[in-house]
């Protein structure tokens, strides 16, 4: 037709191709991390079945008392009784800790790149951050609650703070990683600080700042639930020690049960998050 672009159909094949390997590709790193997390999942309700088994044969072995060791089927009487109350305080311990994922990545991987720009800043801040990291928790506890609070934002901030460390050492070891041949490559090649950054440092960080994160989120359930204990702030912690001042193990248990199972699940989905990412990069 007049004045209408001429149509290669030698290049059809060549873009079906290119669309079936993309599609391929999107696949693979999707069924890759679907399959770590059945794998993953599948082990721990095994693992929890084989748990329940030998603490049901302790509990009959011992003739425990239901207020000194409660057997598994009252512990899942009790998750059920009280199921409602245990999904609220769940998804505030959930939600306070995504969030203090989410500004621990933020500052950590912000302060490893300030070193990458300065060492100066590496050789003075460091020093101070694990002097702050090696004070006990328990002693800045009450600058904790009068900076955030006893609601939800003391438990966020805590999270935060007990696990940005682990983060930050991973990425600044990230963006140290290139080898001086590659970024003596890219200056030769003309590129910028920041084109080296986003080609070269990025790319190799990744891996490392997910190594962190794997780490910060193995224990952070744990500490949005130490914060909790601390603070008094609504969620699993505060829950377990409610039914423990009541004499209600029943009910202690199953959120323990309940936190053990969503901090290997946050973990699993970690894992997977990190598979899918660097399977999805080539990385």
């Amino acid at each position: 037709m007049n004045g209408s672009n001429p149509v290669n159909y030698a290049q059809a094949p060549v873009l079906a191709a290119t669309i079936s390997t993309d599609a391929i590709a999107a696949r693979t790193w999707q069924a890759a991390a679907a399959r770590v997390l059945v794998d993953r999942i599948g082990n721990f309700v095994a693992f929890g079945a084989v748990v329940c088994v030998v603490w049901a044969a302790i509990s009959y072995a011992l003739h425990a008392p239901d207020y000194v060791l409660p057997t598994p089927t009252e512990v899942a009487a009790a998750l059920v009784a009280n199921g409602g109350l245990i999904a609220g305080a769940t998804w505030l311990t959930l939600w306070c800790t995504v969030v203090g994922i989410a500004v621990s990545v933020c500052i950590a991987v912000g302060l490893a790149l300030l070193f990458v720009l300065s060492p100066l800043a590496d050789r003075t801040v460091t020093p101070l951050l694990i002097a702050i990291r090696s004070i006990p928790m328990i002693a800045i506890t009450p600058l904790v609650v009068v900076l955030f609070g006893r609601d939800r934002w003391n438990t966020i901030g805590m999270v935060a703070l007990l696990t940005f460390f682990q983060v930050m050492l991973a990425a600044k070891r990230g963006f140290d990683a290139p080898s001086q041949s590659m970024l003596e490559l890219m200056r030769t090649c003309g590129a910028s600080f920041w084109q080296t950054l986003l080609k070269v440092r990025v790319p190799s960080a990744v891996p490392f700042v997910f190594t962190g994160l794997r780490l910060a989120g193995s224990s952070a359930i744990l500490c949005a639930m130490f914060a909790e204990w601390l603070s008094g702030s609504p969620g699993l912690g505060t829950l377990m020690l409610d039914a423990y001042s009541k004499q209600n193990l029943g009910l202690m248990w199953a959120a323990v049960a309940v936190s053990t199972t969503l901090a290997y699940l946050f973990f699993t989905l970690t894992i997977a998050l990190e598979r899918a990412v660097l399977d999805r990069s080539g990385t």
